[in-house]
């Protein structure tokens, strides 16, 4: 019989069988980032999973041992964390899953973002006087709920891929909504810091009379219970018609929100083909529709000259190479990755080499950028010939066609699974800070989605509301591949894809295990740095001119897996208590 290799991490916390001890929350807030030896990672060529709650990956590795594959484990883990994660993700969140399918070597990317309502308009987030409304009353009324597509995105991937159905795969998370969870640091922490912008039904529930959750205290969830138990009976269609469909319209009209039914009964994904590009003998699968993949893709390109190998890992130099490409990249994306459905964007040309060559060459190794302006891609676009980057060569007939979050990561979640076949599964889901909206569907517990707020509140720019218009997201769960085959899975919750790619180059340059890569002190932008940073070095990146914090804080959260051989390696992020685990044992 085969046994569960569960690998419990925490940094403040010790860790008790599958549980963690209980500590004060605020705790929470002095731990330091951890050591390697503190991120215990897995191996197994039968299968792992690294979310960001154990929970998550307990019903993931029992998918995986009944016999399920990395879709149908992944779906599980999915929706236990829309149980146990609340203000991360949810049943109104959105996002990206991409799949690689082992047996015939493709990769797929669902595209389950939330859309604009039909009857959004550019001019919606506009004050009677014409005036931008701030994004704190945007919220309020409800005119940024956008139409939620996670659950249809994992309805899709396990009827095209998966071996089970919702009415298999919910039993988990069911029963810890309706028999009740005991709170953990991570949800204690984020109802200490936004207990005020909850609503009267979140605060009924997460603050009952007036005292925020603390760890160890049960949290029992009967309406989300409720709401699960129509999706496992009735399929995805119970959540975007019926009884569900109509609170969630309801109540987003009752707010001042111009969400309606037919909004959730018309929602469908796109499943698109990845983009693909190289980073030296590597092929790296990201989002073809996203600011976040293509600032990914950038990222990459513009550092591979600058070889990161040869500088050490907490040097001046890699910290800040990483920060001036990361703006640069930022700031291509933000000025032409809009909905792809709605405008054409000159990706060909922001991986083209010239286009690359020309941007990387305003880095300077003895100062910071003081401005950085996108660059005229449409010139090399349009003014061609230009050599792409390049597709997978499988993919080279599939061309397409084709604002700093609150909070940190708050609202945002993270998942990856291999299963036995060599499957792959990695997915990112987000309510947008949903959390800090305090919006709740009373009848079944679920908080709303703000990602409408991630449109430009004044029209006429790329980023500007329209009817069924997927706002701007910076997610990108990532493949790597070598030689075709799959060899790394990466994603974070952390606003853009600069953490993941710090834990992805940590692997690739230095040769760090799981572990080690994910255990490595990571920057941020603007200014942030984490605890083991060395101080002589973030007082130089300062005299470069990067406007670094006064005091470290943690960045973001990486679950990722790595194959080496026959044998996949997980481990996930104690920043956010994250949790790998393995079928059957070394």
């Amino acid at each position: 019989m085969k046994r569960v290799r569960m690998v419990c991490v925490a940094v403040v916390a010790m860790c008790v069988g599958l549980g963690f001890t209980v500590v004060d929350w605020e705790e929470r807030l002095a731990r330091s980032i951890p050591l390697p030896e503190d991120v215990v990672q897995v191996e197994s060529r039968h299968g792992v999973a690294a979310t960001l709650n154990e929970e998550a990956t307990r019903a993931a590795i029992e998918v995986l041992e009944s016999g399920g594959n990395a879709v149908d484990a992944a779906t599980a883990a999915w929706f236990v964390l829309s149980v146990v994660s609340p203000n991360q993700t949810g049943l109104a969140g959105g996002g990206h899953i991409v799949f690689y399918e082992a047996a015939t070597g493709q990769v797929y990317f669902i595209d389950a973002a939330q859309r604009a309502p039909m009857a959004s308009h550019p001019g919606m987030f506009l004050d009677d006087d014409g005036e931008p409304l701030p994004t704190h009353e945007i919220r309020a009324r409800g005119l940024a709920v956008g139409v939620p597509g996670a659950v249809r995105g994992w309805d899709v991937a396990l009827k095209r891929w998966g071996t089970r159905y919702f009415d298999e795969l919910l039993d988990p998370a069911i029963a810890l909504a309706e028999g009740g969870w005991e709170v953990d640091r991570e949800l204690s922490l984020r109802i200490h810091q936004t207990r005020d912008s909850l609503d009267a039904h979140a605060q009924e529930l997460f603050v009952p009379e007036g005292r925020p959750l603390e760890p160890g205290d049960l949290l029992v969830q009967e309406g989300k219970a409720r709401a699960l138990r129509l999706i496992a009976e009735a399929g995805s269609e119970a959540f975007y018609q019926g009884e569900i469909a109509s609170a969630i319209a309801r109540h987003v009209q009752g707010l001042g929100g111009v969400l309606t039914e037919e909004d959730l009964h018309r929602y469908n994904v796109t499943v698109d083909p990845p983009r693909w590009v190289r980073y030296r003998d590597y092929q790296v699968a990201t989002h073809p529709n996203t600011m976040g993949g293509n600032t990914f893709a950038v990222l990459l390109g513009l550092l591979e000259p600058f070889e990161l190998e040869q500088y050490e890992p907490r040097s001046v130099e890699r910290y800040h190479l990483i920060l001036e490409a990361t703006r640069l990249a930022s700031a291509e994306s933000q000025a032409f990755f809009g909905g792809p459905e709605f405008m054409d964007h000159p990706w060909q040309a922001t991986l083209s080499e010239e286009f690359l060559e020309d941007r990387r060459s305003s880095i300077q190794m003895d100062s910071r950028l003081d401005e950085i302006e996108a660059g005229d891609a449409w010139a090399y676009q349009v003014g061609g010939p230009y050599r792409t980057r390049g597709h997978h060569p499988d993919y080279d007939e599939r061309a397409d066609a084709g604002q700093i979050q609150d909070l940190l990561d708050e609202g945002t979640d993270h998942l990856t699974v291999v299963d036995r076949h060599g499957n792959v599964v990695a997915a990112t889901t987000s309510l947008g800070v949903g959390w800090v909206g305090g919006h709740m569907v009373p009848e079944f517990g679920f908080m709303l989605n703000v990602r409408g707020a991630y449109f430009d509140s004044e029209p006429g720019g790329v980023h500007e509301v329209r009817p069924g218009k997927r706002p701007s997201r910076s997610m990108t769960p990532t493949l790597v591949f070598r030689d075709g085959e799959p060899v790394y899975s990466v994603g974070s919750p952390s606003p853009g894809p600069m953490q993941h790619a710090q834990v992805l180059l940590n692997m690739i340059e230095h040769g760090m295990d799981p572990a080690h890569a994910v255990a490595e002190p990571r920057v941020g932008a603007p200014g942030v740095w984490e605890y083991g940073v060395p101080d002589e070095v973030v007082e130089a990146l300062r005299e470069l001119g990067h406007p670094m914090d006064e005091e470290w804080s943690d960045r973001g959260a990486v679950p990722v897996l790595r194959r080496v051989n026959d044998r996949w390696q997980g481990a996930s992020d104690p920043r956010r208590d994250g949790i790998a685990g393995a079928v059957g044992t070394r």
